[in-house]
């Protein structure tokens, strides 16, 4: 936009503002008092028309008395004839309160007993109230015509007046303004005695469902918006009761005659508006283009200099007049660009970088994350996001003050960095990984993102990892430090980061309510259930049958032949249908749940094998066991106990731990395998490579197998270094006695490659995935036969 055109938009908009300012308010206030008339005027004809109903009220009781009296002295009514034609009363009638029996009436000829239902007649009786008159909804005779009975109590009979809606139809009608204002008067049942419409009249319409006849029913009084079926608009009404009666009286008018009239005022504004309009934009044309001349020459060039050199200086147009601005404006711009030069680096570093830690911020984080997320999809790119939140952090503030608390987070920050960056050095792809983002998003919060880092037990390593290094006691701090830490996992738990960050932040929070100093993977049941109903629903799915097991085959790469099936648990959730172990079994770790699941997979696994081996096929099992469980005192005591309650072999069982198990606690976990080793049951290290351990201390457990994790089978294949690596490892468990297993074996080409470097196992979805029982045993026969899978064959080899 050129300073002209800007300049003229500035005076119209200078001009216009208070216009439609001015013009909006007085709009609303016009509507404001238009509103606020309509509700004292609404209001005060309805409590007028109620005044003149509640002395029509007392007129028809004193007539009506009158005339009772008359006729109890038998001196006839003839008299009342003219007063019952001004109150519209059609006839009296007197009664015995027993019985009901009409002994005298007065009014038209047609006033008797047949006028009045014996049934209505009784139940006017009936509801009468002593002392006091009373009124009956409006009704119809058997003449098809409208009337209001008035009962009065006198001594040991009743006055019961006959009164036609006419003088109440007459007031109603007698208010009308606007095009739709009227009035409307109902019974104490919300029936239609006076209206604009003639046919709810003569039908008695109820119109106790309206809001505002509930409330008049009620005997309350006001103002009230509704919408009237009637005129089909929304109504704004002054509504009263008249007390004696019981009748409602409401004055309604469509809000859109308001408006309309608003409108109107509002209308006569325009041509004011748009005649200053015009002078205004005239006017401003004219000073606009007075002043903005010098100005779009100076811009041009200033313009000129930023295509030929980049931030630098500028020399003065010349003209033949100087104004001081432009100058002031020439050299104001040089030493902005002296600043900024000088200033660039900084600059950048305060828009991305957190001032305390020098971390990445929140802006910097959203920027790297979206590279690394739009890989998130493709084969072997996912990730995990931690959200870390620093426990007891605002004490740390309180009792050594703001300075140790902000050299706290520093050294978190170098924590964390260092941490993320052991776990990423040891990651190997297809292609590099991103390099890992540590950030501070605020307060004592840190974000920690690493692109590779997958699998449920190299998840819960690192978590380990990183809860133990924030854990380590400060010398100078009084407070054990801690962290809560959330952990989502992408792609399975979203590909956008505030849908990574949102379920992490959920995760953490579960975790801190656990208890602090906690770590806590996201899964569907985080947020909706606790840890302990988590546990408590694993519990009922054991004992009621809700859990089972599937198997997946081992392959020995020497005899091309199933040798062993693993047991992986699976819980049918009444929740949530099938429900995979990586997201409920960290939330058992510690946990007496965790040893009653270990327990119920061995018995249900040896069971289970014993049916295979009696079809024939001379397989082993291996079931997995947490690392806490493994090492308590007593596993070995319970296996053997629930071994010898089903006569189970101890060589066909497998143990599988994890690394962690040897390093949490190191001296139980040496006496498990020995223990479990004499007794005759195979061990094995499960995910091996994915861990942070010390491989020397293998050489002094008896393991039988190591199973490779399938990162390291998936990028040896691609990279040179990854291979190094695991022919490293297969000849490091030759000279260790211990075989090697190959897992996520996925193509053939994988299981070739691993069968030649030497790997004595395979195992993974390329042969099958996990399968039922049932399945199994199907598969196996099919196995030797011409529809089973290529790799294998028959072959009366030993095990290497």
């Amino acid at each position: 936009m050129k300073i002209r055109s800007y300049v003229v938009f500035c005076f119209l908009l200078a001009a216009l503002l208070p216009t439609v300012v001015f013009s909006t308010w007085s709009y609303r206030e016009t509507v404001s008092r238009e509103f606020s008339e309509v509700k004292d005027r609404h209001l005060l004809l309805a409590q007028k028309a109620a005044a003149t109903l509640d002395h029509y009220h007392h007129n028809l009781v004193a007539a009506v008395e009158a005339v009772g009296t008359s006729l109890m002295k038998s001196n006839g009514a003839s008299e009342y004839a003219k007063l019952f034609d001004q109150l519209k009363i059609k006839g009296v009638i007197i009664s015995y309160k027993t019985g009901g029996q009409v002994i005298y009436t007065a009014g038209e000829s047609s006033v008797d007993t047949v006028t009045i239902p014996k049934s209505v007649l009784t139940s006017l009786i009936e509801t009468a109230e002593p002392g006091k008159p009373s009124y009956s909804d409006i009704m119809s005779t058997a003449a098809g015509e409208n009337l209001i009975y008035l009962t009065l109590e006198k001594s040991d009979r009743f006055l019961i007046g006959l009164i036609a809606p006419d003088y109440i139809v007459a007031q109603g009608k007698s208010i009308v303004f606007g095009e739709k204002g009227h009035a409307a008067i109902v019974d104490r049942s919300g029936n239609v005695i006076a209206h604009p419409r003639d046919q709810w009249m003569k039908t008695r319409k109820n119109l106790a469902s309206l809001s505002i006849v509930a409330k008049m029913m009620n005997g309350e009084s006001g103002i009230e918006e509704f919408y009237s079926p009637a005129v089909e608009r929304t109504m704004i009404a002054g509504f009263t009761t008249v007390q004696g009666p019981g009748w409602g009286v409401m004055v309604p008018q469509p809000i859109s005659e308001i408006y309309s009239k608003a409108d109107q005022v509002h209308a006569s504004l325009i041509p004011t508006i748009a005649i200053a309009l015009v002078l205004i934009f005239a006017i401003g044309l004219f000073l606009a283009r007075s002043l903005s001349r010098p100005i779009e020459e100076l811009a041009g060039a200033m313009h000129k200099g930023a295509l030929d050199q980049k931030l630098s200086p500028l020399h003065m147009p010349r003209s033949l007049v100087q104004f001081h601005e432009n100058k002031e404006v020439c050299e104001s711009y040089n030493r902005l660009v002296q600043r900024m030069t000088l200033a660039n680096d900084q600059i950048e570093k305060l828009a991305f970088c957190d001032h305390v830690t020098g971390l990445p911020n929140r802006k910097h984080l959203q920027l790297r994350a979206s590279a690394i997320l739009k890989e998130a999809n493709e084969p072997k790119r996912g990730g995990i996001i931690l959200l870390v939140d620093l426990d007891n952090f605002k004490e740390i503030n309180d009792l050594h003050g703001h300075h140790t608390g902000d050299q706290h987070l520093k050294n978190c920050a170098q924590i964390l960095s260092k941490v993320a960056g052991d776990v990423a050095s040891a990651l190997q792809g297809s292609k590099p990984y991103a390099s890992p983002i540590v950030a501070r998003i605020g307060g004592d919060e840190f974000i920690v993102m690493i692109q590779g880092l997958m699998g449920d037990q190299a998840i819960g390593a690192f978590l380990n990892t990183v809860q133990a290094a924030l854990s380590k006691p400060v010398p100078e701090l009084n407070i054990t430090p801690g962290a809560s830490i959330g952990c989502a996992q992408f792609p399975s738990d979203g590909v956008e980061l505030k849908e990574l960050l949102k379920r992490a932040d959920i995760a953490m929070y579960h975790a801190k309510r656990s208890g602090k100093n906690r770590t806590q993977v996201y899964s569907p049941l985080i947020g909706t259930k606790s840890i302990g109903e988590i546990r408590r629903e694993l519990t009922a799915a054991i004992e009621t049958g809700g859990l089972f097991l599937e198997y997946q085959p081992k392959i020995c790469t020497k005899r091309r032949t199933v040798i062993s099936v693993e047991a992986l648990a699976r819980w049918n959730h009444p929740e949530l249908g099938l429900f995979l172990p990586k997201f409920w079994v960290p939330t058992l770790m510690g946990s007496h749940t965790m040893s009653r699941l270990g327990e119920w997979v061995v018995a249900t696994a040896m069971r289970d094998l014993a049916a295979i081996r009696a079809e024939g096929h001379d397989l082993w099992m291996s079931v997995n066991i947490g690392s806490d469980h493994f090492v308590t005192g007593d596993f070995a005591d319970k296996i053997e106990a629930i071994r010898s309650d089903q006569k189970f072999s101890a060589e066909h069982l497998e143990f599988e731990v994890t690394e962690d198990t040897l390093f949490n606690s190191e001296e139980r976990a040496v006496q498990a395998f020995n223990r479990l080793h004499s007794l005759g049951y195979k061990i094995s290290i499960d995910d091996f490579g994915i861990g942070y351990s010390n491989i020397t201390r293998l050489a002094n457990l008896p393991v039988d197998f190591l199973k490779i994790d399938q990162s390291i089978i998936a990028g040896a294949s691609e990279d040179p270094r990854i291979r190094t690596i695991l022919a490293s490892t297969i000849a490091m468990a030759k000279d260790l006695d211990c075989a090697t297993v190959a897992e996520g074996i996925e193509t053939n080409f994988q299981a070739e490659f691993a069968t030649q470097l030497g790997a004595n196992c395979l195992q993974g979805y390329y042969f099958t995935g996990s399968l039922p029982l049932d399945k199994l045993l199907v598969w196996l026969d099919e196995q030797p036969g011409p529809t089973g899978h290529p790799y294998l064959r028959e072959t009366d080899d030993k095990v290497a």
